[in-house]
């Protein structure tokens, strides 16, 4: 089986207690019920103190939704009694993610991570490939896989070597022309598509969207309102255009060969090209330009929120904001 993944990931090293955002607050952990089995044969003190600390498959929350094992240092006690192999998959593979094709493995590293975020907004998108053993996978269409296959590299290569917003608007016409014919049952590629026509950009319509949406951390809504206030905002540098492009190729290689299993790719397209939008649009009015802060809690409060990122993907196909020309729109003001 082959296992492709971006460069970068070799890179990655958490952190642990020098996280800013720790990944063991706030955040409901299951664990997968091979190890919760293991957990219940430990002996002694802490096999007490684990069977004290997990209820319902989870572990029990305490105060400031810190998990029971994040000691006063920042550190997991798991880790350090039991060992790094003994952590519950979840927290082993976070903030890893995967995704299995027949024959092929993709994995990456999450947004929502302050280590992996500034690698991910500090790297070239290069993807590799090295061969693992074999792991089950779903049944697709051999023929839909390929087809989106060279699409996604084709929307790649245009977001790394066109104008920004050209590649962009480029993608949503391409995309929703793709989209029509795989829901024609035709699995061709369009003619090369003019870029997706702007309408009047909604950029107020859009933030009170996403305020709208749950909320993990208490603050965000206000930095969306401190956005939707501003009136004017310092043009992108080459540097943070540069970012963008980086955050763009993230969400399109995490999210749009799922379309191989629900024949989906627009929302997809659309998903990727709105997260530029806010992130960049974020770093013009709040003054954080460049930091990996705003990229990463946007994508705590949309990727990993299951609620949100479903109402965002089927709000694609009901919002006139989230339109392709209404989202080109918004692209005409980055």
């Amino acid at each position: 089986m082959i296992y492709r993944y971006p460069e970068y990931c070799e890179k990655f090293r958490c952190i642990a207690d020098k996280c800013r955002d720790s990944c063991c607050i706030g955040w409901e952990i299951d664990i997968d019920p091979e190890t919760l089995v293991y957990y219940g044969s430990i002996g002694g003190g802490f096999g007490e103190r684990l069977r004290r600390g997990i209820s319902g498959g989870a572990f029990v929350l305490g105060e400031d939704e810190r998990c029971p094992f994040l000691n006063s240092k920042g550190l997991c006690d798991i880790y350090t009694e039991l060992g790094e192999e003994h952590l519950c998959r979840i927290c082993s593979d976070h903030p890893r993610y995967f995704e299995w094709f027949e024959g092929v493995k993709e994995g990456g590293v999450g947004l929502s991570c302050e280590a992996a975020a500034e690698l991910i907004i500090s790297s070239d998108f290069r993807l590799k490939e090295k061969e693992v053993p074999e792991e089950t996978a779903p049944g697709h269409s051999p023929e839909l896989y390929s087809l989106l296959l060279s699409a996604r590299e084709e929307m790649l290569r245009r977001l790394e070597t066109d104008e920004l917003r050209s590649a962009l608007r480029w993608m949503l016409a391409w995309a929703e022309e793709l989209q029509s014919r795989m829901d024609n049952g035709e699995l061709t590629f369009p003619e090369d598509t003019e870029e997706q026509e702007a309408s009047a950009p909604d950029a107020k319509s859009v933030l009170e969207y996403f305020r709208g949406l749950e909320t993990l951390d208490p603050c965000w809504p206000e930095l969306l309102k401190t956005a939707e206030e501003q009136t004017g905002a310092a043009p992108l540098t080459y540097e943070q255009e540069v970012c963008l492009r980086r955050i763009g190729a993230y969400f399109l290689y995490r999210y749009f060969m799922k379309g191989v299993f629900d024949g989906e790719i627009l929302s997809r397209v659309k998903l990727a090209a709105v997260s530029v939008w806010v992130i960049g649009w974020l770093w013009r009015t709040t003054g954080t330009g460049g930091t990996a802060d705003i990229p990463r809690r946007y994508s705590k409060e949309i990727e990993y929120c299951e609620e949100n990122i479903e109402a965002f993907l089927d709000s694609t196909y009901e919002e006139d904001f989230f339109t392709s020309a209404g989202i080109a729109g918004l692209l005409s003001i980055l």
